[in-house]
């Protein structure tokens, strides 16, 4: 059958179109790949994807602008340390690194140019998985990457995976599965501080001071604090082991605990003598102010006329409850706190929320180098905007706000994306917050002996708490774990005032002072 010209020019423009479409096919499928890297094993493929969107969500919500050549630097770095350390080096100069990984080498080099890193970090991961012989799963370098680039940013930015992302974004109303107990770090040992009444920590024999070693087999050595308590919590009636050290008895031992909902109760009060109220405050969770509230009408009905707020140990914890709290010791609208991120629309004020509020009535404020983020955030508000007095350490210094984000893949980031900052404009990050009146722990480490030189230098008033210990025993007073040395000396401080008075407050403290005797 003969074409005619028509089905001839019609022939002539298929031609090339089955030509183009001929070489548009994968490569892999005419295994035309010389190097047999699994690079080029598929056009569409979605290697360190989610690397990609992390990096652009860290360069856009991180609350400083980001140094791109120091985020790739470090990804590729905890690539090449999740290899075989005994087979893989590297080493890094001005003209470039070089990566030795089963005899084999690569060489990269990083610039400022985001898409030629990308390249160079691509490259450098495509090298360490076909050299391991497909041994290191490209996932498992890939979150490498991930945690290395969160891991340069700061102390509480995280790569959260697809369990701990959950855990993270359950709403628990206040309620969650755990083991009762409150924990902290203290020279980077992370230990019990106490067990909840009718816990399952209690109920394990877990005593105040026990230390952590393991969780479920896992060390917890370099941990951060949330990442513990991230691994205590989980579903109701689900089991967590335990390996624990107690060091009155120097001995090591091994539960295994089942959480249950746990009705966290973090206020307690207690009415001291000379119609002075003492608040414990331990944690800011759903439920602080409610309980606070509760508490305060308590106070009312037995004629407290002022308050210990004590925040020593707080670790923080939300927020909007710092707000609410604070909001009860000031003038409505005054501020409690603001934060800046990277761009003028991060900026935010909380101001205080009570029109019938607490502000004309005295208080004293204790804190410690433990109390940390929302404890600091109340300690502070309560000092420049209110009439309070702060007595005790410098406070930790945890001044940044944590954002969670999800991840198309299920998994999520803790991102800082801004700073607190205090009524008067203190960076609580670079400062903490800073006592009027110091109270010097008789435990000589170095963070004590540079705390008592700084506030030596700013000619403040400092006390030992084994001076003032000695001073209230010598007369009769019986101090125990509630009503310490530094309570005993806030409730002086406060006895027959019945104004918020900061000058009147700190008077009283030096008169106490030159009363101790040295």
């Amino acid at each position: 059958m003969k074409l005619n010209s028509k089905n001839k020019w019609r022939a002539w423009l298929i031609l090339p179109a089955l030509i183009i479409l001929f070489w548009a096919l994968p490569v892999s499928s005419f295994n035309l790949n010389p190097l047999g890297s699994s690079a080029g094993a598929d056009f569409f493929n979605k290697d360190l994807e989610t690397f990609e969107e992390i990096f652009e969500l860290v360069t856009d919500k991180y609350v400083y602008s980001p140094d791109p050549k120091k985020l790739f630097s470090a990804a590729i770095e905890k690539m090449v340390r999740t290899a075989d350390s005994a087979n893989a080096t590297l080493t890094s100069n001005p003209s470039g690194s070089e990566i030795v990984f089963n005899n084999k080498t690569a060489q990269y080099f990083l610039n400022y140019d985001i898409s030629h890193d990308m390249d160079e970090l691509r490259k450098v991961y495509y090298f360490l998985h076909d050299e391991s012989k497909n041994a290191l799963i490209k996932n498992e370098l890939e979150v490498a990457a991930i945690r290395g680039l969160i891991g340069s940013l700061d102390t509480y930015s995280q790569y959260l995976d697809k369990s701990a992302f959950e855990k993270s974004m359950r709403d628990t109303e206040g309620k969650y599965g755990g083991l009762g107990m409150v924990i902290t770090m203290r020279d980077n040992r992370l230990f019990v501080v106490e067990t909840m009444e009718d816990s399952p920590a209690q109920e394990a024999g877990i005593l105040a001071d026990d230390t952590f070693l393991k969780v479920n087999g896992k060390e917890i050595k370099k941990m951060q604090i949330q990442e513990l308590a991230d691994l205590l919590r989980g579903y109701p009636e689900t089991q967590v082991t335990l390996t624990m050290f107690r060091p009155s008895e120097e001995k090591e031992y091994t539960r295994t605990l089942t959480r249950r909902i746990i009705l966290v109760n973090t206020v307690k009060y207690e009415p001291l003598d000379n119609h002075i109220g003492y608040f414990k405050i331990s944690s800011f969770s759903k439920l602080t102010e409610k309980q606070l509230k509760k508490h305060l009408e308590e106070a009312k009905q037995e004629g407290i006329k002022g308050f210990i707020l004590d925040l020593r140990g707080n670790p923080g914890g939300l927020l909007h409850q710092s707000v609410k709290v604070a909001s009860h010791f000031l003038f409505k609208g005054r501020m409690v706190v603001y934060t800046k991120g990277r761009s003028k629309e991060d900026y935010q004020e909380y101001r205080s929320l009570y029109k019938r509020s607490l502000y004309d009535m005295p208080v004293v404020v204790l804190i410690n180098q433990y109390s940390a983020s929302a404890a600091e955030i109340v300690a502070g508000a309560l000092r420049d905007s209110g009439n309070a007095l702060l007595i005790g350490e410098n406070s930790y210094g945890k001044g940044s706000v944590q954002t969670i984000f999800r991840i198309s893949n299920g998994t999520g980031v803790r991102l800082t994306t801004s700073k607190y900052y205090t009524p008067a404009g203190a960076d609580i990050t670079k400062h903490g917050i800073v006592p009027e009146i110091n109270i010097i722990n008789d435990i000589k480490d170095d963070s004590i002996e540079k705390e008592e030189k700084n506030n030596n230098s700013e000619n403040k008033l400092n006390l030992k708490v084994s001076e003032l210990k000695n001073f209230f025993e010598n007369e009769g007073i019986k101090l125990d774990e509630t009503r310490d040395a530094t309570v005993e000396f806030a409730r002086r401080i406060l006895k027959n005032s019945h104004i918020a008075s900061k000058k009147r407050s700190l008077e009283k403290a030096r008169e106490i002072a030159a009363n101790l005797d040295y």
